[in-house]
């Protein structure tokens, strides 16, 4: 899966071209499908208008959507400078231009010390989950790390001030992280897309604390290794919920890749099959279409192709890490546009935009906007407006747009739509 990066949204005002036939506003479409408009620019000679406009490039705006980083901070985080890369990779990614429009916030866990189990005959453990993220969810804006202020400041002073929880074992309340976080998420009003991005080096423990159902470890605790079930359902909810659906994404990091059939220094389960159908949950529609591991099963093998961003098999750099960041907005957020407006700030008329786009893979491609709504356009991709009156990108050409790190969308106002 190759990552994927910023998306430059041109704006081309012709003034030469048809005039304004209706301007969007209210109700934004109105529900006419493309067979109903009364022209097109294909009927006119299309191409060569749209060729004769002058284009005014400037940055789009994708739809409003919150990132929420979840870190684990067990204390093997500290083994083999992990917790150095991974808050480094999460400074680079924020810190880009596509981030700009997103609000983004931190959770990290575990963040202490509780009184531990009677198996344990109440020594202190790490399984401490914070209520909230340590920064919350705030509109990234312009400003970056290196400003004196700003959401991304915050990140960056949180990791450089915090380090991985030395408690008493290696304990990672993962699951209560995760509801927690999703709590967060869906407390977030700003917008429709909500998105969980966990980076996690395995090991499923604390959930003794719990009434759920788990696995033995071998200090008599009878179920502290927790059942990635249990966290498949909470996401499978999560992902569902017919209001505010969080999309869930997973990194495993150097060391989530663990299997202890006896349950003593690891879960009895292999861990990156557990990821892999945790990541399927979370967000089935943007998982690797080959990926073999979307089911946990406790004597499950490693999956051949994972469903998460598996960094354990080599290649764990602060670059890597900061592409998949990117990867994982440009997976949820790369093929929706909102709707350009005039320099005068109104809404510009909807009946003469026209898309193309450019990729190192695909080269120029200028798009059609599809004339029936069943159409998926799989093989040339095409455009349409959504439900909402955005602009998205179909079949091909989210592929193609979503697949590479430097895609250019243009979108050219004032030329008559090209319709097929």
């Amino acid at each position: 899966m190759r990552p994927f990066a910023a998306l430059a949204l041109g704006l081309a005002l012709c003034s030469a071209c048809k005039p304004d036939v209706g301007m969007v506003g209210g109700d934004p479409l109105d529900m006419m499908s493309s067979a109903d408009l009364p022209w097109t620019a294909m009927d006119q000679g299309g191409d060569q208008a749209i060729n004769e406009c002058a284009a005014v490039e400037s940055v789009g705006r994708q739809e409003p959507a919150a990132m929420l980083v979840v870190l684990d901070r067990s204390s093997s985080m500290s083994d083999n400078n992990k917790w150095a890369v991974a808050a480094q990779s999460i400074v680079q990614a924020l810190d880009q231009d596509v981030f700009d429009t997103m609000a983004v916030g931190l959770y990290a866990a575990p963040s202490g010390d509780v009184t531990g189990p009677m198996c344990i005959f109440g020594f202190p453990v790490a399984c401490a989950a914070p209520p909230f993220p340590q920064v919350d969810l705030m509109l990234a804006g312009t400003t970056k790390s290196s400003d004196a202020m700003g959401v991304r400041r915050s990140i960056k002073s949180w990791l450089t001030t915090n380090n991985p929880d030395m408690g008493l074992g290696d304990a990672s309340p993962l699951y209560a992280a995760m509801e927690n976080s999703i709590k967060a998420l869906q407390g977030w009003n700003g917008g429709q897309k909500r998105l969980m991005l966990v980076v996690t080096d395995g090991t499923l423990s604390c959930n003794q604390f719990s009434k759920r159902g788990g696995f033995p470890d071998c200090n008599g605790c009878d179920h502290d290794w927790e059942d990635p079930t249990n966290i498949v359902n909470l996401l499978k909810g999560a992902n569902s919920d017919p209001s505010k659906p969080v999309e869930t994404f997973i990194v495993g990091v150097p060391g989530a890749d663990t299997f202890d059939p006896k349950g003593c220094n690891f879960p009895p389960y292999r861990m990156r099959n557990a990821l892999s159908a945790i990541a399927y949950a979370g967000s089935p529609n943007n998982v690797p279409a080959n990926c073999t591991g979307k089911t946990f099963m406790k004597d499950g093998l490693d999956p051949a192709v994972s469903c998460h961003f598996d960094m354990t098999q080599g290649g764990f750099q602060a670059k890597a890490l900061s592409d998949t960041i990117t990867a994982i907005r440009g997976k949820a957020l790369g093929c929706t546009f909102d709707l350009p407006t005039a320099p005068d700030g109104s809404m510009v008329n909807r009946f003469q935009i026209n898309v193309e786009y450019d990729t190192p893979t695909s080269g120029l491609k200028k798009l059609i906007r599809r004339r029936d709504n069943t159409n998926q356009c799989f093989g040339t991709g095409c455009w349409d407006y959504d439900k909402e009156g955005r602009i998205e990108l179909i079949g091909a050409a989210c592929a193609d747009v979503k697949g590479v790190t430097n895609a250019r969308v243009k979108i050219v106002v004032g030329c008559d739509t090209v319709i097929g």
